[in-house]
């Protein structure tokens, strides 16, 4: 694994930046090895590198064009991150501080087993779909902001009407799009909480104007997640650590949804056990089935999802590395608490029409074959951590 120091390298494809409500100079911190590139923008000046990752500052109207230069040139969306001060950028040069590992046993296999066959591949495929039909999810788009509110309704949907302790709220970033937070208490070891999340934002070349289906990237997270949630809440399943299942919003322009909502978590003391982040579940570019991306997360908790896939999931899988924080779960990482990214394919062999107006379900054939894995991966997560009964 590459230093920690390297666990900012945020993935973020910015829009137009008269979309991104950023001007003047901005702080960032990107990987060492993309420094050629940031030294050919006019306005960008290197403030340190310590050979892995480098602070720079650099004009808001150029975050754009590093933008699609990171795309081109070194396969990344982004591939950099955006701070509030000089300061917070080199904090993000420190290494993570992470909480002690907690047990993973594996015994709850009767409820699990309950759960499985209830999990629809064409209900999956039908959300995709849903989501892939609205104009784009850009985190500052009317559309974007449309994104939010359908979710939270088609989340609450879901809640039994006994089940007057479900909450599904907005958390409010600042922006248009708001991030969507399900919350289902546990009963027994409340306090402690276990976070399964997607991104719900999408974006291609245009910002608020584009077409961006997203339905890979990241319809097919939120889907399949959604899906998870409906059957464990259809099977009146009461765990007795408290789930919250996110839908994050503005993933594509630097995580910023995520690292929020995981730096206000961190500042309230919530006790976070474990954090499984769902982007990219339904294009099989692998031989393998599930790809455990093994930088920036926790190996110990990753461990523990090689075993609920040998035991309950039945699918091959492999570990991969991204080279960088290639989603949400580097924002839960960076702020100490255990988190995973199970991962569609290799990353060298990933869907490339993502961030395109043709990331669509034709790329997976216009079916839901591949999510239905990863739903399996997820809800056995959910009901192995959090414990509980049905």
């Amino acid at each position: 694994m590459r230093s920690l120091l390297a666990c900012l390298l945020i993935a973020g494809c910015s829009g137009n930046a008269r979309d991104t409500g950023e001007t003047g100079t901005q702080f960032i911190t990107i990987g060492a090895d993309a420094l050629p590139t940031l030294r050919s923008m006019t306005s960008a000046q290197i403030i340190e590198s310590d050979g892995v990752i480098a602070v720079a500052a650099i004009d808001a109207r150029d975050l754009e064009a590093l933008s699609s230069r990171m795309h081109q040139e070194h396969h990344r969306c982004g591939g950099y991150a955006l701070h509030d001060s000089v300061i917070e950028a080199h904090d993000f040069l420190r290494p993570a501080i992470m909480a002690a590992p907690i047990e993973y046993p594996i015994d709850r296999g009767e409820v699990v087993k309950a759960v499985l066959p209830k999990l629809s591949e064409a209900t999956i495929l039908t959300t995709i779909g849903e989501l892939q039909a609205m104009k784009n999810r850009y985190y500052r788009s009317a559309s974007g902001a449309a994104a939010s509110l359908w979710l939270q309704e088609r989340w609450r949907s879901f809640i039994p009407a006994h089940r007057k302790d479900i909450t599904v709220e907005l958390f409010d970033h600042g922006y248009p799009q708001k991030s969507v937070i399900m919350t289902i208490p546990g009963k027994g070891r409340a306090s402690e909480v276990v976070v399964i999340g997607g991104h719900l934002d999408s974006i291609a070349p245009g910002g608020t104007s584009s077409r961006a289906p997203g339905a890979d990237d990241d319809a097919s997270g939120i889907a399949t997640l959604s899906e998870v949630a409906r059957v464990l809440l259809a099977s009146d399943f009461q765990p007795e650590r408290t789930i919250k299942f996110m839908g994050y919003a503005a993933e594509e322009v630097g995580l910023r949804g995520s690292l929020s909502i995981a730096k206000d978590f961190k500042k309230r003391n919530i006790d976070v056990v474990g954090v499984l982040q769902l982007d990219m579940t339904n294009y099989q570019g692998s031989a393998a089935d599930i790809w455990i991306i093994t930088d920036f997360t926790s190996h110990v908790q990753n461990t523990f999802l090689t075993k609920l896939i040998e035991t309950y999931v039945g699918a091959t899988w492999g570990f991969d590395k991204c080279g960088y924080a290639c989603s949400d779960h580097a924002s839960w990482h960076r702020n100490g608490f255990a988190a995973s990214m199970p991962f569609e394919s290799r990353s060298r062999e990933m869907n490339r029409s993502i961030h395109t107006d043709k990331d669509t379900l034709e790329r997976s054939n216009n079916n839901a074959a591949h999510a239905i894995k990863f739903a399996r991966l997820g809800a056995s997560y959910a009901i192995e951590l959090a414990k509980g009964e049905l």
